[in-house]
């Protein structure tokens, strides 16, 4: 498979992942209409400086919302993709992006970057990682309720969506979970 449509299938994937922003899904078509110029790179590896880079973050990598998005052009830091978009439509630079997926990294991702699929860890490592994370999502949903009977009125609404993100995520991974510890060989 050439390179062109490893990164447009790597964009593809991408936006199944993220948030469905409007602006993040507009930066997807952007960097597919630009792909001779877009050099995707391993997690957590980016040029310390010039052309445009762009940092996404899935929801697999945290469970508060936030900076699904950073970007700079040059040295300067871009607000919103958007923003990037028309900073950057009528120049012909190169664009680096990196994904931060979280623990595990996909193995599409890593073939579209060019670098070879680790090998998936040992399934109670797996499970360690998980328990872990439904363990601080926990924590986030607790004190969000304990915030919401306080009573804090100028935060309601932040704190009930908080709330319902951290219960979403406990569900999810609670029944990734279950999967994993259906994998477990059986005990003699």
């Amino acid at each position: 498979m050439d390179e062109g449509r490893r990164k447009f299938l790597a964009l593809v994937q991408l936006a199944e992942r993220l948030p469905k922003h409007p602006a993040l899904m507009m930066l997807l078509g952007f960097l597919a209409g630009r792909l001779d110029r877009l050099c995707l790179l391993p997690p957590s590896e980016m040029p310390a400086a010039g052309g445009v880079r762009i940092v996404l973050t899935t929801p697999q990598a945290r469970i508060w919302t936030g900076r699904w998005f950073q970007g700079w052009v040059g040295a300067t830091a871009v607000p919103d993709p958007v923003v990037l978009i028309s900073a950057v439509a009528d120049r012909d630079v190169d664009i680096y992006l990196s994904v931060d997926f979280g623990s595990q990294v996909p193995a599409w991702y890593l073939e579209a970057v060019g670098t070879p699929a680790q090998p998936e860890p040992p399934l109670e490592e797996r499970l360690e990682d998980l328990r872990r994370r439904v363990d601080s999502a926990l924590d986030i949903y607790n004190e969000c309720r304990r915030q919401l009977e306080a009573g804090d009125e100028s935060r309601q609404e932040e704190l009930r969506f908080l709330l319902a993100l951290a219960q979403e995520e406990v569900e999810r991974l609670g029944a990734e979970l279950r999967r994993l510890t259906e994998e477990l060989p059986a005990s003699p």
